[in-house]
């Protein structure tokens, strides 16, 4: 009984010891965070990590809580004069954790940091002029990159990421904190891209992304998790939902599987980004509501395209803006209605079935996307009432070459008049079918289809040729 009564005095002293060190040291934390000078080096050693001013509004300090910086705002070569992109950053709020051991060293050691609400615009840098030859007597002028994410000193400032420890300021005494960081979290945050005009390229907001970063200082993989509640592009897309596993390398990026919410359908794949060469994307898309996505992209237009849209794909660079890749695409229980000119030509040719709302059983392609155009191949539309197939391409500038070939079924081959009939070639079902040529543009599509029907009926030759401008605008 005496040796376990001395165990709990013995305890109980450590305990109470214990506990005024921590209370002391805690009393000079809080006098030491909220002194001039911390937030004067605070403001330093971030302004060191990214290279431009770091103003913040208050720092506080919560025993159990940590550090809680508030209005942090920090703006990077507004003016472009850099060459580079600019950044403006905003945070409502910074929580930081520490270790409570350090505190008996006298020491602060912030090991994780929560920003909560952060607001993050880059704006990309304006394509400056061509420079003139190197004969020519005036200077030659640095033609600057279009990157998004400024240089210059934020490229070589010293970080404050996971593990490292925060420079010394340039004043003559260091004072004694650490960022060595074990978790990493973003609550809440936005960001928006924007080109050198102001013009939105792309808005994420509702980010929420959370990182373990113990192992970065020795080379280990950071892991963690993303989630974005909403990705807007100016064209009126919306993907919802996104969220992925995260794994950072100091050779790779990569996000694997991730999924999403878009059009009444879903989004799944995975990306990668390495120092080998370009990022490969593989997107998948099931199910997306064509009639909602056509609505999102295409205005002024009175016909309306639905069906359930499946897509299998693959990009390299998706990140430069410039779009390389391939895939496949599937469209089953379609409909195409509103379209006068259908109901036109079909007055004309004799079937009945063009006057009405006409069901797209399937459609498929290949697709290939690279030199600013897209090229279809083994292009497949099939519907009760006629089969299309093909290839061809059509330019991000609207530019149109095609080859394609009309196949009507035997009962509308046997409605269309004679001259119109003998222009095709017949099969031993009764179907015929016919092949043409088609040029121009999106919004001025023209076709020799008339020619090769052999047609001088100039109402005709108008109701192809604005079928096809709804067909491939």
């Amino acid at each position: 009984m005496r040796a376990l009564r001395w165990i709990v005095i013995s305890g109980t002293v450590v305990l109470i010891l214990a506990v005024v060190a921590i209370a002391a040291c805690a009393a000079w934390l809080n006098t030491y965070i909220r002194s001039p000078a911390f937030k004067a080096e605070v403001e330093s050693r971030a302004s060191q990590s990214l290279g431009g001013v770091v103003k913040v509004d208050t720092i506080d300090f919560d025993l159990f809580n940590g550090v809680k910086l508030q209005g942090l705002v920090t703006q990077l070569d507004p003016a472009h004069a850099g060459g580079q992109g600019a950044l403006l950053v905003q945070v409502a709020g910074v929580d930081c954790t520490y270790s409570w051991s350090e505190l008996l060293n006298r020491r602060l050691k912030l090991t994780g940091i929560v920003l909560d609400k952060p607001q993050i615009v880059l704006t990309k840098q304006a394509t400056a002029p061509m420079a003139p030859p190197d004969n020519s007597p005036a200077a030659s002028p640095v033609t600057p990159s279009t990157d998004s994410t400024p240089s210059g000193p934020i490229a070589s400032a010293p970080s404050l990421s996971s593990g490292a420890t925060a420079p010394p300021p340039s004043t003559a005494a260091s004072l004694p904190f650490q960022f060595i960081l074990d978790t990493a979290k973003i609550a809440g945050g936005s960001l928006s891209v924007r080109d050198a005009t102001g013009a939105s390229i792309v808005e994420l907001q509702g980010i929420d992304a959370n990182a373990n970063t113990a192992a970065f200082v020795s080379g280990g993989d950071v892991t963690g998790t993303l989630k974005i509640a909403d990705i807007a592009l100016p064209s009126n897309l919306h993907v919802t939902n996104f969220t992925t596993p995260v794994v950072y390398r100091p050779s790779s990026l990569q996000a694997s599987p991730f999924s999403a919410a878009a059009f009444g359908g879903s989004l799944a794949g995975d990306y990668l980004l390495g120092n080998a060469g370009p990022s490969v994307l593989d997107l998948n898309a099931r199910g997306l509501d064509l009639l909602q996505l056509t609505a999102a992209t295409v205005s002024a237009s009175t016909a309306k395209l639905s069906g359930a849209l499946d897509v299998q794909s693959k990009w390299r660079g998706a990140e430069t803006g410039d779009l390389d890749g391939e895939g496949d695409a599937q469209l089953a229980n379609g409909k195409l209605e509103g379209v006068k000119i259908l109901q036109d030509a079909g007055a004309i040719l004799r079937i009945d079935e063009l006057t009405a709302p006409l069901v797209i059983t399937s459609a498929q392609t290949h697709f290939l996307v690279q030199n600013r155009q897209t090229k279809f191949i083994g292009l497949q539309l099939v519907s009760p009432v006629f089969n299309l197939t093909g290839d061809g391409t059509v330019g991000f500038d609207g530019t149109l070459d095609a080859n394609l070939v009309l196949t009507l079924p035997s009962d509308a081959m046997a409605k269309i008049p004679k001259e119109i009939a003998g222009s095709f070639v017949q099969k031993q079902d009764g179907s015929g079918f016919i092949a043409f040529h088609v040029t121009g543009t999106t919004t001025n599509p023209q076709t020799d289809l008339p020619t090769r029907l052999l047609l001088q009926n100039n109402q005709l030759k108008n109701a192809i040729n604005k079928a096809l401008n709804k067909f491939f605008h």
